[in-house]
């Protein structure tokens, strides 16, 4: 997540504010976002075209390496106390005993086993009902216990397949809030994205090329204006009246409360979104994969990229972190892994991608995102000049580029399993777009690069 998938990342969201236009000339993106070219669109209203209208536990126990029996032989403890993996009782014929002085585990305290054990995640228990619908058709569950921007509920879509047990949890975007301005531009309510994804991208269920075409699909409408991660229901912004409940994370672990019993014998799994969306998809990849246990969650970032503070200065990841309440979510997860709570991108990226490593999950994820893009080069322009810019002092292209490779270089000494894709241009988002099956770069088209994560196939980097 990562935050991306990791992310996967960065606590943003993208309003679609201004932007430019390219050579596809398509515009059919989820929420009113640019999806791939013709102008961009400012607000969050419009939907996408279609026809209807998702144990680590601290001082685990571990397997001795190679063999079916507990480690016999003193591992070392982890950092926070963790038990030393002593308990475990000795193999039997052909077992064989963890090494002496393993090294400790830095995931939540949990302990070294000595030898290829293993640190589960910590678990997050789901009980709810199952989500119901019918086949290929979008339908709309509210959720009582979810809550938009402005305090009305919000839930889920969903398009189910009866034939199919995998799933992909697809988070819209639609900007952020932040200051009146941003806020002006971010739908803080769920009441036009109720007739879920529509039938374009990644949700063309007629398209041979699209690995997910028969999956379940549920789409998680965005109007917390919090990138999906805030835990923060009495936000305040100036300029703009009332409270602001920023609770995008809350609702993500109710959602999930029913989403995972839905899915519980999914073999396959895609946490997916674009702009905010793919920000929460990157914020949320640690949450959702804890909640799917060892099912490897396949994570997608469609043009939510996380940066050091080099691009994104500390001052305007503070302004995230304190008025979205990410204390609570991110940060909570990351703990001594995010060092710095006002520089965390990075440091969650990797945390959520070692995690998951020693968890012996072995998951796939992927960053998508133009070296110009036209959205978050604006978003980003509020941290310029020790934060007195502004959407008016968007981050400039040379630099938003070499954010971008940065990135690329960071992830790649992390872990094989990471992909990324730069298309040239200005383009914001493409998953909800029919250029999703178009745009090529070096001969590659962006739904080949998405299916080879689905497939988990030999990370590809593409493109800049």
């Amino acid at each position: 997540m990562r935050i991306f998938a990791f992310v996967s990342g960065a606590m943003l969201s993208s309003t679609l504010v201004a932007c430019s236009s390219n050579d596809n000339g398509s515009n059919s993106g989820a929420n009113g976002e640019t999806a791939n070219g013709g102008s961009t669109f400012v607000g969050g209203g419009g939907m996408p075209s279609g026809t209807g209208a998702t144990t680590s536990g601290n001082g685990g126990t571990f397997v001795g390496g190679g063999g079916s029996s507990g480690v016999s032989n003193g591992g070392t403890p982890g950092e926070s106390g963790g038990s030393s993996g002593g308990g475990g009782t000795p193999g039997s014929t052909g077992g064989s005993p963890g090494s002496t002085g393993g090294q400790p585990s830095t995931v939540d305290g949990g302990s070294a086993d000595g030898g290829g054990g293993v640190v589960p995640l910590p678990p997050f228990p789901t009980s709810g009902m199952p989500l119901t619908g019918p086949d290929n058709t979008w339908t709309w569950i509210d959720f009582p216990d979810s809550h938009c921007r402005d305090g009305s509920t919000a839930g889920v879509s969903v398009n189910m397949n009866s034939a199919s047990k995998n799933v992909m949890i697809f988070l819209q975007g639609g900007g952020a809030c932040f200051d009146a301005t941003t806020c002006g531009l971010n739908p803080a309510n769920a009441s036009t994205q109720k007739t879920g994804g529509g039938n374009v991208g990644v949700f063309d269920r007629t398209n041979a090329d699209n690995p997910v075409k028969d999956w379940n699909y549920v789409f998680v409408p965005y109007c917390t204006g919090d990138s999906h991660i805030g835990t923060n229901a009495n936000g305040t912004i100036s300029g703009v009246a009332g409270t602001q409940q920023f609770v995008g994370r809350l609702d993500m672990e109710a959602y999930l409360n029913r989403i995972v019993p839905t899915f519980k014998d999914a073999t396959e799994v895609v946490l997916t979104g674009v702009s905010a969306g793919g920000f929460g998809a990157a914020s949320n990849e640690y949450l959702v994969q804890r909640a799917f246990g060892t099912i490897p969650v396949a994570m997608i970032d469609d043009s939510g990229p996380p940066m050091s503070d080099k691009y994104i200065p500390t001052c305007l990841q503070k302004l995230w972190r304190t008025t979205w309440g990410l204390d609570g979510s991110v940060l909570k997860d990351c703990g001594s892994a995010c060092s710095n709570p006002d520089d965390y991108e990075l440091d969650f990226t990797k945390f959520v991608t070692e995690s998951t490593t020693k968890a012996g999950i072995n998951t796939h994820v992927g960053l998508l995102d133009s070296n110009d893009d036209g959205v978050i080069t604006l978003f980003y322009g509020y941290g310029q000049n020790n934060c007195t810019g502004s959407l008016a002092t968007p981050v400039p292209a040379a630099t938003y580029d070499q954010g971008l490779d940065d990135f690329r270089t960071y992830i790649e000494g992390i872990t094989p399993n990471f992909s990324t894709f730069y298309p040239p241009g200005t383009t914001h988002t493409w998953l909800a777009s029919a250029t999703f099956y178009t745009e090529t770069v070096s001969n590659v088209r962006i739904v080949d690069w998405f299916k080879n994560i689905v497939v988990g196939g030999p990370a590809q980097q593409i493109g800049n």
